[in-house]
């Protein structure tokens, strides 16, 4: 399966037995598919937060405004949900299989902040992603709050501190 953002192939990570594939040494995007989805309600805050600091290659972001096609269906075109250049943050969906793609380098470059500066800056991103973006998402239709909360799930189980549970307001669990 190839990086639908810089074509490297994608390497497989398992982690708490949620399969994802990660763009390693490249652009560090990562692609959950939908058979995944389920896996992540019972998991922990925080859990996945090792994806976070996988290899990356500095500058790599050439799919930034071009359009790119699903890794899985290799046919369809991702759906931008969202793109932050502050938070440079991306999260695209193949309308075809369901699978994210996910870009949050933002996220992972507040892992070198120090720890006094690194969990405020972690609210303030959640709170930005989850409470803002995720939201504009869930009022839009059924279908659009159905994919906030499977995105709501990812994001927590990505989340860098076991200590911070990512906000629960905006977007809460049925």
């Amino acid at each position: 399966m190839k990086c639908p953002a810089c074509q490297n192939e994608l390497q497989e990570s398992v982690v708490a037995g949620v399969t994802i594939q990660t763009c390693l040494g490249e652009c560090g995007g990562l692609w959950f598919d939908r058979f995944q989805f389920n896996k992540l309600k019972v998991l922990k805050p925080g859990i996945g937060k090792s994806l976070l600091t996988i290899e990356r290659a500095e500058g790599v972001k050439i799919y930034r405004g071009a359009e790119h096609t699903c890794p899985a269906c290799k046919t369809t075109l991702l759906y931008r949900h969202f793109f932050s250049a502050e938070w440079d943050t991306e999260i695209n969906q193949c309308s075809k299989c369901g699978g994210f793609w996910i870009d949050l380098a933002g996220l992972a470059k507040l892992q070198s902040l120090p720890a006094n500066q690194r969990k405020q800056a972690v609210e303030k991103y959640f709170i930005t992603v989850i409470d803002e973006k995720l939201s504009e998402m869930r009022l839009l239709h059924g279908d659009m709050a159905e994919q906030a909360q499977v995105l709501k799930r990812i994001l927590q189980f990505l989340c860098p501190n076991n200590e911070l549970t990512p906000p629960e307001q905006a977007v809460g669990d049925p």
